[in-house]
């Protein structure tokens, strides 16, 4: 039996009401919202509910699509900040790469350079290490010529002849004569010694040479020997910064001074 039957006997069997008197049958009005109330309650069941929980669903897929686009855009976003960083990191490698290259092509270049300029330097040296080599035995070999225009001047001055002991005597001391007298009260106290002759001295004068400037200016340093022509006889002694003249060209200019004073 269903709420309609319910309603009918209800209606014929029940007393009339306010709602009777209106014309509404009353049990038929409850057995109408009842079977409404049914109605809807079997559509929410079988219909609403389905739906609601789709469009839940859907709203859900909606919202999970939205986020996993932002997290894509945002996994995009790392990837160009990524890529960037990797470009910028490739360029500034690059650039130090060319850097480091144009300074190892610059040191190389200064080295040849250098190079380049300490072998003409080098040649430059040895070349006048050559001449100056060259100029000394040259001036060696006339040392023997000069020695007897020397002497043959000195005979004919003196008028008479020299025996061969004099003549070494006058000569060793016009080339290689220490000049004492103009060393007064000078010590070398370990500094360098620089003696200038007109010729190149033999072994055994220099071993004088460097023997009597030993003993009148005590202890030395360096010591060495050098050639200038120009001096034309004598010797020329520097003791650090200082010079003795006892060349035959100091004692003519000493002279031609005196003479035009």
């Amino acid at each position: 039996m269903n709420f309609l039957a319910i309603s009918q006997v209800m209606a014929e069997g029940g007393s009339g009401d306010i709602l009777g008197n209106l014309g509404i049958n009353s049990f038929l009005l409850v057995a109408q919202i009842v079977n409404f109330i049914l109605l809807l309650l079997f559509l929410n069941a079988l219909m609403i509910k389905p739906i609601m929980r789709g469009l839940e669903n859907r709203r859900k897929r909606i919202e999970e699509s939205l986020a996993n686009a932002a997290k894509a855009d945002e996994r995009l976003a790392n990837v160009e900040k990524d890529y960037q960083a990797r470009m910028a990191e490739a360029e500034a490698a690059a650039a130090k790469i060319r850097a480091d290259a144009l300074q190892g092509a610059q040191a190389e270049l200064d080295n040849l350079r250098k190079a380049a300029l300490a072998d003409a330097d080098r040649i430059r040296e040895q070349a006048r290490l050559d001449a100056l080599a060259e100029r000394n035995q040259t001036l060696a070999q006339l040392r023997a010529q000069v020695a007897a225009l020397a002497m043959a001047a000195a005979n004919k001055i003196i008028g008479d002849s020299l025996d061969a002991q004099r003549q070494k005597a006058l000569i060793d001391d016009f080339f290689s004569k220490v000049p004492a007298g103009l060393i007064t009260d000078l010590k070398a106290d370990g500094a360098s010694v620089v003696v200038t002759s007109a010729l190149p001295l033999s072994a055994d004068e220099q071993a004088r040479v460097k023997a009597d400037l030993a003993q009148q200016l005590g202890q030395i340093g360096e010591f060495s020997f050098e050639v200038d022509p120009a001096i034309l006889g004598g010797l020329v002694v520097r003791v650090g910064d200082k010079v003795i003249d006892g060349s035959v060209a100091g004692r003519m200019n000493a002279l031609r001074q005196s003479l035009g004073a």
